[in-house]
């Protein structure tokens, strides 16, 4: 089984369990606050609904990926994929507002504050890396995705050469 398919250890089901709110009280005690905490902590029930709003098909990799086996991404990291919970607020609140088709179509996988940011096609699965200076071609369809497929893209992502 590829890495990036081992079980994660806190798919909480919902917010009414102990595991929640114990998960919740830690975040309380090193200072987070409720507003923070909602938004951070993902159960399934939360992906599920999430996922579904987004647009993503049930029988999608990135479905499985997003709701069973990754786990909630390290708050204090700068660098890798956004969470869930981080791909859903950029959904909410596009920064890309100005294209109307990265809210339709695609989801920001990654900061752009690096070499390039990584984006999902919703409709063909591809992964797309765009700089800046290449949003007006990616959205007019100019671009070439880096893998065809979301798990052409994990299967990279996880391998010993991206990793070393």
């Amino acid at each position: 089984m590829p890495p990036f398919f081992e079980e994660s250890e806190r798919a909480i089901a919902n917010r009414r369990t102990k595991e929640f709110l114990k998960e919740k009280e830690e975040l309380l005690n090193v200072g987070y606050e409720d507003e923070q905490i909602d938004s951070m902590l993902m159960t399934v029930e939360d992906r599920k609904n999430a996922l579904s709003e987004m647009g993503i098909s049930n029988s999608s990799v990135f479905y499985e990926y997003y709701l069973n086996y990754v786990d909630e991404v390290d708050k204090d990291a700068t660098e890798g994929l956004y969470s869930l919970d981080e791909i859903y607020e950029d959904y909410e609140q596009p920064f890309w507002k100005r294209y109307k088709e990265i809210e339709d179509r695609y989801l920001q996988l990654s900061s752009i504050e690096g070499e390039w940011s990584y984006f999902y096609d919703k409709q063909t699965d591809a992964v797309y890396g765009v700089d800046w200076g290449d949003m007006d071609d990616f959205i007019a369809g100019k671009l070439n995705p880096l893998f065809a497929s979301f798990y052409d893209f994990l299967e990279w992502y996880y391998s010993d050469d991206v990793r070393n």
